[in-house]
């Protein structure tokens, strides 16, 4: 019964043309003054919910943390009075506007939609509520920057959409949905630079990806798994059936599929006596054609080796070069799920963006949530 009240919540969260995503944008800065200018369209500036004045393209409103959670507002250099809350939406059917953080003065950028602004705390508390096609085009800019591949990009926009709704619940006690942040997904505000983005969400409509129980998947990826991806439980303790090991032949041509570092000897082996809390004198030289969770000689994980060492992956060999140790390794990330590279270069070589997605996630289902039977 979960799966159904589970569905019946994504279908209304989907099929709604006026949803739209709360996102808690450039909290890090701690902006204390910000302006705001339409951009090719008007806006209502919209004050503690019951006063309402126009904003045309060419107003440039300026927003002042004051203290006391209150926010002076001046308007083409004139003053409109201080206000708590303030929101700044459109009738237009494309609406953007520019944001301006001039305290402290660090960040220009674009956004869709609407614009919420609330002072506490001693800042100003920015929301972007932004429809899910205009986010997930934000989302794949920001992530994946100039890519031209059409179906790399259709990729990205299924998985992008169904991270967003698997997690659209994970600020909720904040007061919003997702943040911009790598937390959530990396979000910088509208896409503007890559022409082959939009269409390529648009293309995708609601697609969603989903596993045998049809519930949205982790749809967690990295930048190269070294030819073999891993399994979940090996990274992060919790085992998802969808996220299995597989071999990927696709990325180990590209630039991060290899890497090497080399430890001190002494080091290496000092560190391994703290971690058994006896003396060891063996490096433990070992050759893998495989991915490993412990070392095979000592019961050291290779994800604490991993952090430790401040290394790549935690796909390696050990080797032994004068008083060096060599950790010659594959791959680039924690190596769960869809590898960015590997399916870079099944694009490039004309595979649909669905065996994509089914070749890193295993029995899943790409589907329209539109479709799905929920009886």
């Amino acid at each position: 019964m979960r799966y159904v009240f589970g569905l019946i919540f994504l279908l209304s969260v989907l099929c709604s043309e006026a949803k739209q995503m709360r996102i808690n944008i450039l909290d890090e800065l701690n902006t204390r003054k910000m302006s705001f200018s339409p951009q090719q369209c008007d806006y209502s500036m919209i004050l503690n919910e019951d006063k309402i004045i126009a904003v045309k393209q060419q107003d440039v409103i300026t927003l002042s943390y004051i203290g006391k959670s209150q926010v002076h507002i001046i308007k083409n250099g004139i003053s409109v009075g201080t206000y708590k809350k303030i929101v700044f939406s459109s009738e237009d059917s494309l609406p953007s506007f520019k944001l301006s953080i001039t305290l402290p003065k660090t960040k220009v950028a674009v956004y869709e939609d609407v614009l919420e602004v609330q002072a506490y705390d001693g800042e100003l508390y920015l929301f972007n509520l932004v429809e899910m096609p205009h986010y997930i085009a934000g989302v794949l800019e920001s992530e994946i920057g100039n890519v031209r591949y059409e179906e790399l990009l259709k990729v990205q926009a299924v998985i992008s959409r169904t991270y967003a709704l698997k997690h659209i619940d994970r600020h909720k006690p904040e007061g919003f949905e997702l943040c911009d942040k790598v937390h959530c997904q990396v979000y910088h505000g509208k896409s503007r630079f890559n022409p082959a983005i939009k269409p390529a969400v648009d293309s995708t409509g609601e697609l969603i990806v989903v596993d045998e129980s049809l519930q949205l998947i982790e749809a967690v990826f990295s930048a190269n798994c070294g030819g073999q991806t891993t399994n979940s439980e090996d990274i992060w303790s919790k085992q998802r059936s969808y996220l299995r090991s597989v071999c990927d032949t696709f990325c180990i041509t590209e630039k991060q599929a290899f890497w090497e570092k080399r430890i001190p000897k002494s080091q290496w082996l000092a560190y391994m006596s703290k971690k058994l809390n006896k003396p060891v004198s063996d490096p433990c030289l070992i050759h893998i054609s495989d991915r490993k969770v412990l070392l095979p000689c000592y019961e050291i994980s290779y994800k604490d080796l991993r952090g430790d060492f401040k290394l790549r992956s935690t796909f390696f060999d050990i080797d032994e070069d004068g008083d060096m140790i060599v950790l010659k390794g594959r791959g680039f990330g924690h190596g769960v799920g869809m590898c960015q590279e590997g399916s870079t270069r099944m694009a490039a070589l004309g595979y649909h963006f669905t065996d994509i997605i089914k070749l890193y996630y295993t029995n899943v289902q790409v589907v329209d949530a539109r479709d799905l039977n929920l009886e």
